[in-house]
């Protein structure tokens, strides 16, 4: 069964990193906002970089819903089949956006050979300075397939072990962040532990989810809010965020029939789209003018044509780039296995 709830969701967290970013690179500022949308889309402008965690976590919680059966990924050929859908699903649009980050921006000190072949095999979040190479945005994916690598690993061993691992990974990812976390925003070296702690927080989300299902949604509004106001102290935005914002958005969002609706469906559909393209439509539409170049009229019309932009983008990547490159990627593989079962089956 497909969590088209959480899809909706997903699509909601791409929006908030995209107008995160727009914001960024385009110098608007939360006090700068009209009261009526200061907190909202103020804490969007500020903090919306931590959305990034919710889909960490968004994609623990549906992978252990996918590949929760015990002992699923320890049948023959389970794994490749893994691998192949991850790197399907990946890596035909990031090598589109980084060809077309390198076509726009080659050069420099970030932007160069030795930073695309670390971008090309998705090993760009590991460095600090490929980090912030090309398409910064894909720093996520290394974290991520990072995450997916221990999450293989321990389901490959059996699921006692998978649930060891897993204990392991959030109980060392919270010390880390408890002992050496950077309050207010994140340092370098948290930027790694992001993906496999918030994945296996949904891991774990997902294990206790009969339980976590009876848990009144004023309660779940109450941890909403209260990670949101705690993630302002002096420790690392991530503990409360991590702790008891994002579970409870993700329960919250299980229970909204209208987030598998039409407008939500279509961002959750296209929300990879979003979150890959946005910065490369960004760096574009400045380039050509400056967002403040009519003042007020001016800001909102490059914010206008930013977004619809981006939409459009995303859309076109969805239907030209996403479905047929996850078609061709697996009928690569699925001829490539049965040309071995051929060869296998010939007689010596």
């Amino acid at each position: 069964m497909r969590l088209t709830r959480l899809d909706g969701l997903r699509g909601l967290a791409a929006l908030g990193v995209f107008l995160h970013h727009m914001a960024f690179f385009c110098g608007d500022r939360a006090a700068d906002l009209p009261m009526g949308l200061g907190w909202s889309l103020g804490w969007i402008i500020e903090r919306g970089w931590a959305l990034v965690d919710l889909f960490f976590l968004l994609s623990g919680y549906v992978f252990a819903h996918v590949y929760g059966a015990p002992g699923q990924l320890r049948r023959a050929g389970a794994m490749g089949d893994f691998w192949i859908a991850r790197i399907a699903r990946l890596w035909p649009l990031h090598l589109v956006a980084l060809l077309l980050f390198a076509l726009i921006g080659w050069g420099g000190a970030k932007n160069d050979a030795p930073h695309f072949i670390l971008n090309l095999l998705m090993l760009q979040g590991f460095d600090l300075d490929t980090r912030f190479s090309f398409n910064i945005s894909s720093w996520s994916l290394s974290v991520e397939m990072l995450a997916y690598a221990i999450f293989a690993f321990g389901a490959r061993l059996g699921d006692r072990a998978l649930w060891r691992i897993t204990l392991l990974t959030v109980a060392g990812g919270l010390a880390w962040l408890v002992l050496l976390g950077y309050p207010r925003g994140v340092w370098p070296g948290e930027m790694i532990l992001r993906g496999p702690l918030g994945f296996f927080i949904g891991q774990l989300l997902w294990r206790g989810r009969a339980v976590a299902g009876r848990i009144p949604a004023s309660l779940l509004l109450a941890m909403l809010a209260g990670g949101l106001w705690l993630e302002q102290g002096a420790y690392s935005p991530i503990l409360p965020l991590d702790l008891l914002c994002w579970p409870a958005a993700v329960l919250l969002a299980l229970r909204m029939p209208w987030l598998e609706r039409g407008p939500f469906i279509w961002l959750g559909e296209r929300s990879f789209g979003i979150y890959m393209l946005h910065l490369l439509v960004i760096r574009s539409v400045n380039a050509l003018w400056s967002p403040h170049w009519l003042g007020g009229g001016g800001t909102m019309l490059s914010h206008a044509t930013i977004i619809l932009l981006t939409l459009s983008c995303a859309e076109y990547a969805h239907r030209r780039i996403e479905i047929p490159g996850r078609a061709a990627t697996r009928a690569l593989w699925a001829a490539r296995q049965a040309e071995n079962a051929d060869v296998s089956a010939q007689p010596a």
